[in-house]
């Protein structure tokens, strides 16, 4: 794990240049993606003001995860600029309230730490989490499967004939307007 001891940061900052894992980023039991080999994290992190820890730099690294149209496996780049702000818990305040909050513009760039040590690990898999596309696909093209035989239409051209759509009769009137023209 990659856990900073608030306490430690010298007055110049703290410089970090590390290869990063699954297990220092909390992605064991992941099933969405797979961290590719080579990912690397090199940050500054200086502490401002006595609690506020600034964190800024650079990850890098790729993903393995599957095809959104395919289902095949492939690698995405991943590359994210840091630059976080965490702040302590305020004491004697539950961190989950029921009532709903109004968040000024200052709280949505800050994050939280408790104690005296700061998850650095935990941070970047947010990161990593946030900077997947949401629909993944292995390339812009991609022909996905055959909804009838399975076979991945990017490998093979299978002799399957093409699914009937099945019309929506409110649409009927406007179906009529494009066969005219």
């Amino acid at each position: 794990m990659l856990v900073i001891e608030i306490p430690r940061i010298p007055p110049e900052g703290l410089d970090l240049d590390e290869a990063l894992d699954a297990h220092n980023l909390h992605l064991e039991g992941e099933t969405e993606f797979r961290l590719g080999t080579g990912a690397h994290l090199a940050c500054k992190v200086d502490l401002m003001d006595g609690t506020t820890v600034h964190v800024r730099g650079r990850l890098s690294g790729s993903v393995s995860t599957a095809c959104g149209r395919c289902l095949e496996d492939y690698e995405l780049s991943v590359g994210q600029e840091l630059d976080l702000f965490y702040l302590p818990h305020a004491q004697g305040r539950p961190q989950e309230q029921e009532e709903e909050v109004e968040l000024t513009d200052r709280e949505v760039v800050v994050g939280y730490y408790d104690g005296e040590r700061l998850d650095i690990g935990e941070v970047l898999r947010e990161q990593i989490v946030l900077g997947l596309p949401l629909r993944r696909l292995c390339r812009e093209d991609c022909l996905g499967r055959c909804p009838s035989c399975g076979q991945n239409r990017n490998q093979v051209s299978c002799a399957c004939p093409p699914a009937e759509e099945t019309a929506d009769p409110r649409l009927a009137p406007l179906r009529k307007l494009f066969q005219k023209n």
